[in-house]
């Protein structure tokens, strides 16, 4: 729908063109993307509360599946993504930094055992041979080149929280 913004336009662009097609539904009713039926309204820049207390926390997309009646607050419960271009080994760097190291610091989804980062690429870089080198513990090759998965430990931190596996998508 957006061609030139996807060579050009900022994250924040590209995050609310992928929510408003998320969000799509048909003249019956139903979300148009497959599968996306069973969730509510995918969010964009929700805040959310972190593991150490801190409130002004916002991943860039919140799917929120149906909860089982053991989730104590379903504002902790859903599926967070983080949303980074990537255009170069400076934007992968900022990718971890300022993406994946949310998850293994417990900022973004203290209570979940799972989150996404998703990235729009722009270099025809892949997940695996670019982060690779920054993080060398816990990756693994997704099920296609354009996914990965890393695995991070959060059991030791100042304020434990569950362990996360972050799924790596790369558009």
């Amino acid at each position: 729908k957006w061609p030139d913004d996807v060579e050009s336009a900022p994250e924040e662009t590209l995050t609310d063109h992928i929510q408003r097609v998320l969000n799509e539904c048909g003249p019956n009713g139903r979300p148009r993307a497959p599968g996306f039926s069973a969730f509510e309204a995918v969010g964009r820049g929700a805040k959310v509360t972190s593991s150490d207390g801190r409130i002004q926390v916002a991943p860039d997309l919140v799917f929120r599946p149906p909860h089982p009646r053991t989730v104590r607050n379903r504002g902790d419960w859903g599926w967070f993504v983080e949303c980074k271009i990537i255009a170069g080994a400076t934007w992968v760097r900022k990718y971890v930094e300022q993406g994946v190291s949310r998850f293994a610091s417990g900022t973004y989804a203290y209570r979940m055992p799972s989150g996404a980062m998703l990235a729009y690429v722009r270099d025809q870089s892949t997940p695996h041979a670019c982060l690779a080198p920054h993080l060398p513990r816990g990756l693994r090759a997704g099920t296609s080149a354009d996914t990965a998965e890393s695995h991070h430990e959060r059991g030791a931190l100042p304020r434990p929280c569950v362990d996360v596996t972050i799924t790596h998508i790369w558009l």
